[in-house]
């Protein structure tokens, strides 16, 4: 048994569906799992979905997390947990893969979660990355080596006990504060490698393609169907272009620099309006705190550091 499961709220919701219906095209044979962070029913899901509260978890601190996490770090502090559960409800699951709301299978994938690895992980890049003006190597090391969007684990004594050990630390250390060494889920995936033995890197960069694959890898669109480097698109992850992401909505103005990207960022949204307003419950999530985040707060940022700038080369002279 195989099994591929995302984590969302209201807000990612139609993300989610558009994400399940690619699972059901391109990999039929697999169980799609939705894990629900929000205190409303889901509206209209479709029956082939199975759906886990994440009040059926019972994490212990759930209160507090409720607190202490925006609703945006909550979603990923849940993650590890929700794959506890899926494995302790699914005994005979042999393979567990996690993905992103905000990704989108375009093909058959299991050439990259089917390899007998019990631990896949995604690097963020898998060559020296070229010169970027937003994105720099180091901003890759201060978010960690490997993309939480997507993962996959096999079933073993090691994997289960990186679970047990991932979720403890997602209790109260899934906040992002960079400053403070962390990175909502992420960083701790840093350690699988170390924690199991048995574990493979994905490098080809049709894989899991995004933002951060747009300055090593250049996006191509012939006849409605997208490659990069001749390898035809398998997955794409929209993470940071169409709602609030804490780590990649500072460079969603990359996608501007890639035509074929924009193409497939419009297709996109054509899936995530199928779904219909009625698939999205009204108002704002119904778990963690909710930041106020200014529209027009990347430009502020940029202005901010352009007057910085100003007063330090000011500094420099006597008056």
């Amino acid at each position: 048994m195989n099994i591929i499961y995302t984590v969302c709220n209201r807000s990612s919701l139609p993300h989610a569906l558009a994400l399940g219906a690619s699972v059901m095209e391109h990999q039929p044979g697999d169980i799609f799992y939705i894990g629900w962070v929000d205190n409303r029913p889901v509206p209209h899901l479709p029956e082939q979905y199975r759906i886990i509260p994440v009040t059926d978890l019972a994490i212990p601190l759930w209160q507090q997390m409720t607190e202490q996490y925006y609703d945006f770090e909550l979603l990923p502090a849940c993650r590890p947990w929700f794959a506890k559960k899926i494995m302790e409800l699914n005994p005979h699951c042999n393979r567990l893969t996690f993905f992103a709301p905000t990704v989108l299978l375009l093909n058959s994938v299991e050439s990259v979660i089917g390899r007998q690895a019990e631990m896949t992980l995604t690097p963020h890049i898998t060559s020296p990355l070229r010169k970027s003006a937003p994105l720099e190597d180091k901003r890759i090391l201060n978010i960690g080596m490997f993309h939480a969007g997507s993962w996959s684990i096999r079933k073993s004594t090691q994997t289960l006990d990186f679970l047990n050990w991932w979720a403890v630390r997602t209790l109260d250390r899934a906040k992002y504060d960079l400053c403070d060494g962390m990175c909502l889920d992420q960083l701790w995936l840093n350690f699988g490698p170390v924690r199991i033995h048995n574990w493979e890197k994905v490098s080809e960069p049709s894989w899991h393609y995004g933002l951060h694959r747009l300055p090593n890898h250049p996006l191509e669109a012939a006849n409605g169907q997208f490659s990069v480097g001749g390898n035809t698109l398998l997955s794409v992850d929209f993470a940071g272009l169409l709602f609030f992401d804490p780590i990649w909505s500072d460079y969603a103005g990359m996608a501007r620099r890639s035509i074929a990207f924009q193409e497939l960022v419009s297709y996109y949204r054509t899936l995530l309006a199928a779904a219909g307003p009625e698939a999205t419950p009204k108002g704002t999530p119904g778990y963690g705190q909710i930041p106020e985040i200014k529209a027009g707060r990347i430009l502020r940022n940029k202005l901010a550091a352009k007057l910085s700038d100003i007063t330090e080369f000011i500094d420099q002279y006597q008056i």
